[in-house]
């Protein structure tokens, strides 16, 4: 991102290079949503299966033609959000993204079933019935009882592992549809695009805020394709978490002055952590970063005095999470059971694109004993996720002058963006979307990492189908050798980057 912009020459617009990969990029999103009508995650049963011009795209080899189409869409998309990474002006990276985001956000979902899910789990709190208890399946009777067909199977009888919060809007929104399962998908369709917007408008500012080009942040963050089929498309309820935790780390960084008032904005900055993680707990993990960031604005002479601002800190950031996670427990009339169910279906799914669970696989080709060998693969990597979490923390626990120039606020978001990559390919299951969790911090970083996830980004994007069809599923042999390759490279070049440090 060090070339001028082809938006500051005398270039005519239509030879802009930039103004040309705008519409390219959109072409590629109308492909992707044509491609969408005949094979997206539809209802089951399809209401508009015999309609006219639908019916030529679902049925026969109208999905497969339309899956083809999606994918060459998805490649346009990808290959034009490469090409516009040297704009300078955040409000055209806004428009840009904005043009790209229409066609999908008018498309029916696509890449995932989950807002089906949230539907039918929103309608289960709706009923009266703990979510985190019971699945979808505790459904027998009333307006709705038809959604659980629209579902996968497996998520019938398993229990919630959203947030409370989210289940609160999701609930309301159940109720509101009264039966009606294409309004509660619209209106569910309708939030993710309202936290996407949110997004938008404060990625620029916690840029500017961290001192880092707020127009590259905007591209790495609302541009991205991947942001755009999982959050707009697909309306992962990641769309609400991410602007809440960049809301959080905007308000850390202003902590600057007294004591009062740095603890003020740490009570702030915890309590908008606390609502991040009422919608999905994995942004429980910015949290001791937060501290950390804001406890940096109380100076301290001495090692046991920095300690001191940090537990002072830490207990005020903390309560403040812990009071906003009640208050949404208390708003939603559930218990804490999120904590508990999101083990129970972090299990679920099985495949490569996990680091322990492609180990688990592996283990598994070599006994007769694949579930033993998953589990103990599993429990291992949640260990080295705590431990590298740990040191990660550790090494920015501080203002220390370092080799690393970076500003400090910039050096501590970086290790939270890392922490919460490998919080997810750590965990028991990772999808696609959940590399969109590092994306608030790294837009305030800097361009240090932006081409490594750039190109994760854009390699995931043809991971699912528009179908939903997650291709990690058919290619469980070449993807778990492909892990255990990157991981015991990954492995090597630390031992060797860390031998190197302590040499220097």
């Amino acid at each position: 991102m060090s070339s001028p912009s082809a938006t500051t020459t005398d270039v005519s617009p239509a030879h802009d290079p930039l103004t040309r990969a705008r519409w390219l990029g959109f072409g590629g999103s109308v492909l992707i949503a044509v491609g969408g009508l005949g094979a997206g995650v539809l209802p089951r049963p399809d209401p508009l299966s015999d309609a006219p011009v639908l019916r030529i795209l679902r049925h026969g080899a109208g999905p497969g033609v339309c899956i083809a189409l999606a994918m060459v869409g998805i490649g346009l998309l990808v290959f034009a959000w490469w090409r516009t990474r040297t704009a300078r002006e955040v409000s055209w990276v806004t428009r840009t993204a904005a043009l790209w985001a229409v066609p999908l956000a008018l498309a029916p979902p696509m890449f995932s079933r989950d807002l089906y899910i949230y539907a039918t789990q929103g309608l289960v709190l709706g009923q009266g019935f703990d979510p985190y208890d019971v699945g979808p399946s505790a459904i027998t009777d009333g307006p709705g009882v038809d959604w659980l067909t629209s579902i996968s199977p497996t998520w019938a009888d398993t229990p919630a592992p959203y947030g409370p919060l989210f289940l609160f809007f999701s609930s309301r929104i159940a109720e509101a549809a009264d039966g009606n399962l294409i309004v509660a998908v619209l209106a569910l369709r309708a939030l993710a695009v309202l936290g996407v917007v949110a997004l938008a408008l404060l990625v620029p500012r916690l840029a500017t805020a961290y001192g880092v080009p707020a127009a590259g942040a905007q591209w790495l963050v609302i541009a991205n394709p991947l942001l755009l089929t999982q959050l707009v498309s697909a309306g992962h309820n990641e769309a609400l978490m991410l602007p809440l935790l960049a809301a959080t780390l905007l308000v850390a960084v202003r902590a600057v002055g007294p004591t009062s008032r740095v603890l003020a904005v740490g009570a702030g900055a915890g309590a908008l952590a606390g609502l991040a993680a009422a919608v999905k707990l994995s942004a429980v993990v910015a949290l001791p970063f937060v501290v950390v960031l804001v406890a940096a604005g109380l100076p301290a002479a001495t090692e046991w005095r920095r300690w001191l601002r940090l537990v002072q800190v830490g207990a005020v950031a903390v309560g403040a999470a812990l009071l906003t996670l009640a208050a949404s427990c208390l708003v939603a009339g559930v218990g804490p059971g999120f904590v508990h169910a999101l083990s129970v279906t972090g299990g679920i799914s099985v495949q490569w694109t996990s680091i322990p669970t492609a180990w688990g696989l592996a283990a598994g080709w070599f006994t007769d004993r694949d579930d033993a060998m998953l589990e103990a693969a599993r429990l291992v990597g949640t260990a080295v996720a705590v431990v590298i979490l740990v040191v990660l923390w550790w090494r920015v626990r501080k203002p220390a002058p370092t080799p690393d120039a970076r500003p400090y606020g910039q050096r501590v978001l970086a290790a939270c963006a890392a922490a919460l990559v490998l919080v997810g390919v750590l965990g028991e299951a990772f999808h696609p979307w959940y590399l969109l969790w590092a994306a608030v911090p790294l837009a305030a970083v800097g361009n240090r990492w932006t081409t490594a996830y750039a190109v994760a980004s854009g390699a995931l994007c043809f991971l699912i189908l528009p179908d939903g069809y997650n291709l990690a599923r058919a290619t469980v042999v070449p993807g778990t050798i492909l892990v255990l390759v990157a991981t015991a490279s990954a492995i090597v070049y630390g031992v060797r980057r860390s031998r190197k440090e302590l040499l220097t």
